[in-house]
């Protein structure tokens, strides 16, 4: 829901916030919402397609789990990947990461974390260590000075976690959160804690990276005939921010481009359901500001 404070937009928890598959039925019946022509399924560009005069090739990954080794890269000028690099966090996965990144050729890169990037979660971190829990035994035998400082092992990227850069006159804001599932890193529960979240991406952002998809958007989980993406963050998209690319991962199942006709939505999960690493990098151009 959305509401008009001083000439504001103010978004406020969605009342079928709770139940994504419920929201995304209620408003497809209601307004058509996630149906043509409020939205199309987009194909992806060819690899070899020049770039267009003026425009910026971001190039779109995420999801590669320390599963790097056999990945085609494309021609680009700004590298985008949205999180679960690794599989648990561990400072010796990070650090094959960026050595990865290092390789490529890239002008810029930009990473956030995603859900598997346990050690990046401080909070997590914290309460992990109290319990020694039995899910993470590798991650629990860490000692703090081994994850205090481990985004500094991201020599090779700029790395953003709640937080806003420029390249190429774009401004890229990214955010690692994602709906609560089964007590992973960076999990909140649905509602106010996520909306507290969104609600500090600023307006005027053009490019969107999160770990997660917004309601309604490459969020389809077919074993579970559910859709698991984030109301509020559909909404404060589609409401409030408006960036000209949303790009994301975390449901492996979901790879693939939409549009809404204002913002394309760009699930790049480099492993499938099953983690193989076959869903190729996905190109995108914009226009330079």
């Amino acid at each position: 829901m959305l509401t008009f404070i001083a000439g504001k937009v103010t978004i406020t928890v969605d009342e079928y916030s709770s139940n994504p598959t419920q929201a995304f039925t209620h408003y497809n019946i209601n307004e058509s919402r996630f149906q043509p022509p409020h939205v199309h399924m987009v194909e992806p560009i060819p690899y070899d397609t020049p770039k267009p005069s003026g425009h910026t090739r971001f190039v779109c990954v995420s999801d590669t789990h320390s599963r790097t080794d056999g990945i085609q890269m494309p021609y680009g000028d700004v590298l985008l990947h949205t999180g679960d690099f690794t599989e648990l966090g561990l400072p010796s996965e990070v650090k094959k990461f960026n050595d990865w990144l290092g390789s490529l050729p890239y002008e810029f890169k930009v990473v956030i974390a995603g859900n598997h990037e346990l050690t990046f979660d401080k909070d997590f971190m914290a309460e992990l260590v109290k319990q020694d829990y039995y899910r993470f035994p590798s991650v629990s035998k860490l000692r703090p000075e081994d994850f205090d400082d481990v985004q500094a092992l991201l020599s090779n990227c700029t790395y953003l976690q709640d937080s806003e850069v420029t390249v190429k006159g774009f401004r890229i804001f990214g955010a690692p959160w994602t709906p609560w599932f089964n007590g992973w890193g960076f999990n909140l529960p649905r509602g106010q804690s996520l909306l507290d979240k969104w609600n500090q991406v600023p307006e005027g952002i053009d490019v969107l990276m999160t770990h997660g998809p917004p309601l309604g958007f490459r969020d389809w989980v077919p074993k579970e005939l559910q859709r698991v993406g984030c109301v509020e963050l559909l909404n404060t998209v589609q409401q409030r921010v408006r960036p000209k690319l949303h790009t994301f991962g975390g449901i492996h199942e979901g790879y693939g481009i939409m549009t809404d006709g204002c913002t394309t939505f760009i699930n790049s999960s480099t492993c499938t359901a099953s983690f193989q690493p076959t869903n190729p990098p996905i190109i995108f151009d914009l226009p330079n500001p």
